[in-house]
């Protein structure tokens, strides 16, 4: 068995190389390479996908979560509560605002950020909570946006891992007051580059992104707001158009493959397997097991071919960058528990039934079940 590696960013292309090489073509044709009609497309089917009155692409979801931020208000000082088991884009954007992160627990067995918690970190200056809808599975917010609304605090729904998800009739991306979206090349949906986008239902919101997104411009072609430049260009959007077109084959494709995952793996007694809502559609963007001996496991997979990832540590709390920045931590205890058993195992449209096989046996044979 050849090596197996953990991504594989040019399998849709492969699979639509003409519909792909037409498209690219067209637009590098046209001239028009930025703001045209491939990106207003695609901010449309993200509208009708998110069930959102507004979206606006940016040059990637990291530029989304500082422009959410940014756009309720978050200033230096401001308390932001956001999960330390994330990826640094979920942090960086509050810091970057001059605001404080506060740090709090997952539940074990979903990872997500323990709700039943936070009430009790939520302080005066508590301005905003990011909460990352993890791995390709979605939490239904209802009882944070309750916390929130009685304290007056923003919700921002990183939703950079969970395009194409949906739990009972909540698809991706629609209950943050402001939500964000990834077209990073390791998403099920993505640019071939970087791209990112911001969606919301608020106008005043979507307002003030408009401008933030270009340089601070009004309507009148002035600029009266301190803005920065975060476009996606038109051959990306229609790329990304074109996956949104086959969006409901990735996500079978990728259903398919976790399926077969769990079918092999589920009478391992040493692997747990990510929990999400039994009516949840995930996405799998990531295929996580929590395994015991995990380092011991991930060097047997490489020895024979395997590429895996961990995902996350070190913890975001753990980051050498915030020796510079005032944050805050509370109980991480499920957190640093989890960071030692995580793995992250190789799901991408493409992926082998022969090579899922020879992943599962000998994730097997380690474990001599």
């Amino acid at each position: 068995m050849k090596r197996i590696n953990f991504n594989k960013f040019n399998s849709f292309y492969n699979l639509h190389e003409l519909e792909a090489n037409e498209l690219i073509t067209k637009t590098l044709q046209s001239g028009k390479y930025i703001r045209d009609k491939n990106t207003e497309i695609l901010e449309q089917n993200l509208c009708t996908l998110c069930n959102r009155k507004f979206a606006l692409t940016t040059a990637s979801c990291t530029d989304a979560i500082f422009f959410a931020l940014k756009t309720v208000g978050i200033k230096a000082g401001d308390e932001v509560i956001l999960p330390s088991f994330s990826y640094i884009a979920s942090l960086s954007p509050i810091l970057m605002c001059g605001a404080i992160p506060v740090f709090v627990d997952i539940k074990p067995d979903s990872l997500d950020m323990n709700l039943d918690i936070v009430t009790n970190i939520i302080t005066k200056k508590t301005k905003a909570i990011i909460f990352v809808q993890l791995f390709g599975n979605i939490t239904d917010l209802s009882k944070l946006k309750e916390i929130c609304a009685n304290s007056n605090i923003f919700i921002i729904e990183d939703s950079a891992q969970s395009i194409g998800s949906k739990l009972n009739d909540i698809p991706c991306a629609s209950q943050g007051d402001i939500s964000c979206l990834s077209f990073d090349p390791t998403k099920i949906v993505s640019a071939y580059g970087t791209g990112g986008a911001v969606l919301t239902n608020n106008d005043t919101y979507y307002h003030k992104l408009q401008k933030l997104i270009h340089h601070g411009r009004n309507e009148q072609g002035e600029f009266d707001l301190l803005g920065y430049n975060s476009k996606i260009s038109e051959v990306n959007a229609a790329l990304i158009n074109l996956q949104l077109n086959h969006l409901d084959e990735i996500i079978t494709g990728i259903r398919d493959i976790a399926k077969k995952y769990i079918h092999k793996l589920n009478r391992i007694p040493e692997i747990q397997f990510v929990k999400s809502k039994s009516n949840c559609i995930s996405t799998y963007h990531k295929f996580v097991i929590i395994a015991e001996k995990r380092d011991e496991l991930k060097h047997h997979l490489n020895k024979n071919g395997i590429e895996t990832r961990i995902h996350y540590t070190p913890l975001l709390h753990e980051q050498k960058l915030l020796r510079d920045f005032r944050h805050i931590t509370h109980d991480l205890s499920a957190s640093k528990e989890i960071k030692k058993k995580v793995l992250s195992l190789p799901i991408y449209p493409g992926l082998k039934n022969k090579e899922i096989d020879y992943i599962c046996d000998c994730i097997i044979n380690f474990y001599k079940i």
